[in-house]
């Protein structure tokens, strides 16, 4: 049961898990430069796995639909999915899962070195054990959405996805190597926008964040959310638009903040809070993870 006592929605969150290699610097290396450099944790991360983990925070009902393959990086995953009982949904031995390097700076501002695994080889079989139109709420990230990945993804949510069910959509940082024929498609799938104002205006370039979220909006005809760090998250619904302030904290580092207010934001919605209502909840949430090391949303409300 939600917070306001309606019935919540099913979600299914569909990504990746991988492994997160977290290292403290006190700036970037330049090219041909060596810097020292402190391994503060390893641990299993990946937007999805991260989202999934809020979602839990709330006791909704959920299922983390991401790949793990076979090696030493899958090994981890596989163990602490059973630590956690997260079900296994994929169980592939063509590759091992895949793992980054995220250099913290003094700031808490992150940047990741990516090495990709089997979570960006998406097949149609896997689908195979997943009743997508049960599902009343559907996250996509866009890391599972470059290449060939994002043509398999595409077909199945346009097949099988129900006509009432929403898409909550993460383009994320590499969202300018998304095919733009995909693309377009998934904004097309009643689709909601959540990311931050990079990623606007890398999908749809304007004089304004405004502007930009009304041209979006105009594509999807759903709500716009977009995360501006410190100073909190832009909304528009169709209905209003405006900033929500963030509460003034001081960041640690931003690891899984943006995956935190995602999580948040689904939620509130799937619990039936306005547009608005959920954005001031994934401010709430996202405001706790940056006080922390590591981006650890085991246990983050």
């Amino acid at each position: 049961m939600s917070r306001n006592n309606k019935p919540s929605k099913n979600i299914l969150i569909i990504g990746a898990a991988v492994i997160d290699v977290i290292v403290r610097v006190s700036q970037l290396p330049k090219s041909g430069e060596d810097i020292y450099g402190e391994h503060i944790e390893t641990m299993v991360g990946g937007c999805a796995y991260n989202v999934q983990q809020v979602i839990r925070n709330f006791s909704l009902e959920n299922t983390l639909f991401v790949p793990v393959g076979s090696g030493p990086y899958a090994d981890i995953i596989r163990s602490h999915f059973k630590k956690l009982n997260i079900p296994l949904m994929v169980d592939d031995a063509s590759q091992d899962n895949g793992w980054n390097i995220s250099f913290v700076e003094p700031d808490g501002e992150r940047t990741f070195l990516s090495v990709p695994g089997l979570e960006t080889n998406w097949k149609d079989a896997w689908f195979e054990g997943v009743a997508l139109h049960d599902y009343d709420y559907i996250y996509v990230s866009g890391y599972e959405l470059e290449g060939p990945s994002g043509v398999v993804l595409l077909k199945q949510l346009q097949a099988k996805k129900a006509p009432h069910a929403v898409v909550v959509f993460d383009p994320g940082p590499r969202v300018s190597y998304i095919n733009q024929t995909v693309l377009d498609a998934i904004l097309h799938l009643r689709t909601i926008l959540h990311c931050n104002l990079n990623e606007l205006m890398a999908l749809v370039p304007a004089a304004s964040l405004e502007e930009s979220a009304r041209k979006l909006h105009q594509i999807t005809n759903e709500a716009v959310v977009v995360t501006l760090g410190s100073e909190g998250c832009f909304f528009l619904d169709g209905y209003q638009s405006g900033v929500i302030p963030a509460h003034p904290v001081t960041a640690v580092d931003t690891i899984g903040a943006g995956d935190a207010h995602t999580g948040a934001f689904i939620s509130g919605i799937a619990q039936g809070l306005s547009v608005k209502e959920a954005c001031q909840l994934g401010n709430d949430i996202a405001a706790k993870v940056v006080q922390q090391t590591g981006g650890d949303l085991t246990s983050i409300i």
